[in-house]
């Protein structure tokens, strides 16, 4: 029986919902298996050791930005050139060759200058035993090479996207997200050490690349050992340009949303005390958390609507009117389902966080994380009139808001705490939530009133 029974306008195609709900199960499986693998790494490594994995970690994906958005841009361009349902077109070649081989280049020169840097000013953390030094050096130089390869299984992985593989992307993916924190763990049964567990997490990075490496060289009709050939053949600087030109600016709302995103904790830590910030940064961690079930129909979403759209500007006027109820039909049941969690989160939260916290912390956090519930859930919305915008190319447009957002924001949020304490952060993330969702709403009505064009590569 459905806890939620969704009106007939509100219901997916059942392909696209499935494909949907692969790419969440790839998202929070390996979510909940780094949850599950904490207690275990604290307990064998320690907590310093465990810090700086956990450092290591957030370093590494935070360079994942160095992709420059060239992976939703391979997703976007591959998936308008197999609009027609052409496979393996000289187009989608072209793309996939241009992006590989600039950011494998990109990857390989910075893991080197990191690396540099490592050698010459040693290592970034602070550590209380000097005898962890050694081991966190050699360490991170382990994990210098993951970086090349996460980049470039970015492009492959925009390529799969691209073609609507998300079955066989998310099978890969679970298992992957699953060894990345077991490695640790095993490695750690019979030595503490940071290095073999960097190992450990290299070389199923490794792993994991040369599977996907198969699978696109499998959906372009090329063997693994042919391929990186016909990909340096087909890479040029006239495709590169076109990609980056896209890229760039996914880059931009990249870099400006994670900033919007902690600047109130900077703000709280300047004008409130130090521990003010782990009273908000709990709740705030718990519940942003709420979009990636959205980010997951939206991974589905970006390159169906970027085909619909390449159609609808070529030989299929029909195709328009299909993008227009996509849209309708993943925010209706996206709002839907958000609702539900959102109240709830809602009526649980206070009891929640006295199960987990005690009651001080609730009685101090229970109303933020009600707010903040509300905030994400407007937020996670907001991602489905974001996402197709940039499915048919207002990357610039969107860019440019998450930009304008920034000032007016931190500003509110100083004038918000000086008046309101905590509070006052979370209505203004509220605030700041619906505003972002009304003015992406308002363009993509816009722009679904004009002639389609199509994304031009």
């Amino acid at each position: 029986m459905n806890l939620i029974k969704m009106p007939k306008t509100a219901r997916l195609p059942r392909k696209f919902f499935n494909s949907a709900l692969w790419s969440l199960m790839g998202t929070v499986v390996p979510m909940f298996a780094a949850l599950a693998a904490v207690p275990w790494l604290m307990r064998y490594m320690g907590q310093e050791r465990l810090g700086v994995l956990s450092l290591v970690w957030v370093v590494i994906g935070y360079f994942s930005f160095l992709d420059m958005g060239l992976g939703r841009a391979v997703t976007v361009a591959v998936a308008a050139a197999r609009a027609g349902g052409q496979r393996a077109v000289a187009d989608e070649i072209h793309v996939l060759g241009s992006a590989s081989v600039l950011l494998m280049v990109v990857g390989v020169v910075m893991a080197a200058v990191l690396g540099i840097c490592v050698a010459i000013w040693g290592t970034p953390f602070k550590l209380s035993s000097t005898a962890l030094v050694a081991e966190v050096h050699l360490a991170l130089l382990w994990t210098l090479p993951s970086l090349p390869l996460l980049l470039l299984s970015s492009a492959l992985r925009g390529h799969l996207e691209g073609v609507g593989a998300f079955r066989a992307l998310n099978m890969l993916r679970i298992p992957t997200g699953i060894l990345l924190v077991v490695g640790p763990c095993l490695t750690a049964l019979f030595s503490p050490s940071l290095v073999w567990a960097c190992l450990g997490i290299f070389l199923v990075r490794v792993l994991h690349l040369l599977v996907l490496w198969a699978l696109v060289a499998a959906e372009i009709g090329h063997g693994m050992t042919t391929m990186p050939a016909a990909l340096l053949r087909h890479s040029t600087l006239s495709w590169l340009r076109r990609l980056l030109s896209f890229g760039g600016w996914v880059t931009v709302s990249n870099v400006v949303g994670p900033v919007i995103v902690y600047v109130d904790r900077f703000v709280i830590g300047a004008t409130l005390a130090a521990s003010s910030v782990a009273v908000y940064a709990v709740p705030f961690d718990m519940v942003s958390r709420l979009p990636v079930l959205v980010a997951a129909l939206c991974s589905v979403l970006l390159p169906e609507l970027a085909r619909l759209s390449s159609l609808a500007a070529a030989t299929d006027p029909g195709a328009l009117h299909q993008a227009h109820q996509l849209v309708r039909r993943s925010s209706i049941f996206s709002a839907a389902v958000v609702a539900f969690l959102v109240v709830l989160g809602g009526v649980a939260a206070p009891w929640a966080l006295t199960l987990w916290l005690g009651a001080d912390f609730a009685q101090q956090s229970a109303t933020l994380t009600q707010i903040l519930l509300l905030a994400f859930g407007v937020n996670a919305v907001a991602q489905i009139p974001f996402t197709a915008l940039q499915a048919v190319g207002k990357v610039r447009a969107v860019a440019l808001l998450h930009s304008a957002e920034l000032i007016p924001y931190a500003l509110l949020v100083f004038f918000a705490i000086s008046r309101l304490g905590l509070v006052g952060a979370a209505w203004a993330w509220l605030l700041r939530s619906i505003v972002d969702y009304g003015v992406l709403a308002w363009m993509w009505h816009k722009q679904s009133q004009s002639p389609p064009t199509g994304i031009k590569f």
